[in-house]
């Protein structure tokens, strides 16, 4: 089920510790065999979770690690027919590894507060003014442009 990549291809230079778009997933297709995907991870709890997953979902992959200036990243490739389990196992990781966006309380709480008041401005600015809400939107008659 599981094979240690001994000549992995080496597709760091191509991924960069964040992948996709916005750095949003941890996957992206193989550069050269889009057969495959391949899901990187910045620690060894993740990865390793990751591996039990996969073998407890009976789910054939390759695992690599890559020497970056930032630490080690760990690979998995994995082949694109198996997509729903890998995406669930790697849900599960996601889950258990998951922070906070704001790691300070008071942040996180001021910012709760900032947008609870914001709401209530807007019901309140609402409910004191309905007929503006309401009023018909002039119409830009287009034959005269």
């Amino acid at each position: 089920m599981a094979k240690i990549a001994s000549q992995t291809d080496r597709i760091l230079h191509k991924m960069g510790r964040k992948v996709g778009a916005f750095g949003l997933v941890n996957y992206r297709r193989h550069p050269e065999n889009k057969n495959y995907l391949v899901f990187n991870f910045n620690t060894m709890a993740e990865a390793d979770m990751f591996e039990s997953e996969l073998t407890k979902r009976k789910i054939w992959f390759e695992r690599d690690n890559e020497e970056v200036k930032e630490g080690v990243m760990y690979l998995f490739a994995v082949q694109e027919g198996s997509l729903d389990g890998v995406l669930n196992a790697n849900a599960v990781v996601a889950t258990a590894f998951k922070q906070p966006i704001f790691k300070n309380k008071l942040m996180r709480y001021s910012l709760l507060i900032f947008l609870a008041l914001l709401t209530i401005i807007a019901i309140i600015g609402y409910v004191n003014n309905p007929q503006k809400v309401s009023e018909p939107v002039e119409q830009i008659d287009n034959d005269s442009l």
